[in-house]
């Protein structure tokens, strides 16, 4: 028996569209038995056993139907699969990635490690369709990735330890594809030199520990005004949470989560989001987590 443990991830941080992302202390994890394969494949979440048809289009089953494809297996062996996640679904912090990074470094641990990271990088990356959540759900800390020719490149960076994640989860769940439906087909050539200088200036701020200029750093103009419609109440969390304390405040991946960075009076930040969404008639869920050093785990 082993564990496949998988951290939560907030991507873009403002102006990194499909390029920036944080691996967060916030996890799903798979534990996985081996049966005897007359057993087949048996599902557990949250203690309820689900059957493999109604299961079958899971993204982290369908991920590891990926590994086997691609290993030639003829016949699966039996597997108990026993599935837990702290991770909200359809809320921007990267669980669709967590469940795909699950499955596929969970049955590359069946088959004794047969392919190499980069591999399970590609094959997650193409499932995605981007690679902002999946390469720090794998690496963890801060990264940055780049496609060039199909091929997958990252760099990973250690995240200030003495920043603290505010995320504001209001109860409005946004699929990624309802999210990017919003985007504009053009581009402004203003808006897009703005947005690469900040990104390149947040990135260099955090690797530096200078934390003056986050507001500026992380203020997206091209994809958060877009994508703010969604989200009742988005400008004036954005505006409470900066000035009760926070030094940077992004839209979390696609959304509707809200995460700032703090280094000091977190709670206060966190209390003044949830009540800003309050006045905007939308309930709230907070979590104040730091980030995840070393991206996905198996345990043993």
């Amino acid at each position: 028996m082993f564990t496949v443990k998988v951290p939560a991830t907030s991507a873009n941080l403002g102006p990194g569209f499909d390029t920036l992302g944080l691996a967060l202390q916030l996890y799903l994890e798979i534990k996985v038995k081996i049966i005897p394969p007359s057993g087949g494949i048996r599902f557990f979440v949250d203690g309820e056993e689900y059957p493999e048809e109604i299961f079958g289009d899971n993204l982290l089953y369908q991920a590891m139907k990926i590994v086997f494809a691609e290993a030639h297996v003829v016949e699966v062996p039996g597997l108990e699969l026993t599935i837990n996640s702290s991770i909200p679904p359809g809320k921007g912090l990267g669980s669709s990635a967590a469940a795909i990074v699950a499955g596929l470094y969970a049955a590359n641990e069946v088959l004794e490690k047969r392919f190499a990271q980069e591999d399970l990088i590609s094959w997650a990356v193409e499932m995605e369709g981007h690679a902002d959540n999946v390469v720090p759900a794998v690496a963890g800390g801060l990264t940055t990735a780049m496609l060039y020719r199909k091929k997958v490149y990252y760099q990973q960076f250690s995240f200030p330890p003495e920043l603290k994640l505010v995320v504001a989860v209001p109860d409005i769940p946004i699929s990624t594809d309802e999210s990017r439906q919003l985007l504009p087909k053009k581009i402004n050539f203003k808006d897009m030199v703005n947005n690469l200088q900040r990104a390149s200036y947040l990135l260099a701020s955090l690797i530096k520990h200078d934390f003056r200029h986050l507001p500026a750093a992380m203020d997206d103009a091209i994809f958060q005004p877009r994508r703010k419609q969604l989200i009742p109440g988005f400008d004036r969390v954005f505006s409470q949470a900066l000035g009760n304390g926070a030094l940077g405040v992004a839209l979390s991946g696609s959304g509707s989560s809200i995460i700032a960075f703090c280094q000091q009076e977190e709670k206060r930040v966190a209390q003044a989001m949830q009540d800003a969404f309050a006045v905007s008639g939308v309930q709230s869920q907070l979590m104040i987590l730091a980030a995840d050093p070393d991206g996905v785990k198996v345990l043993r």
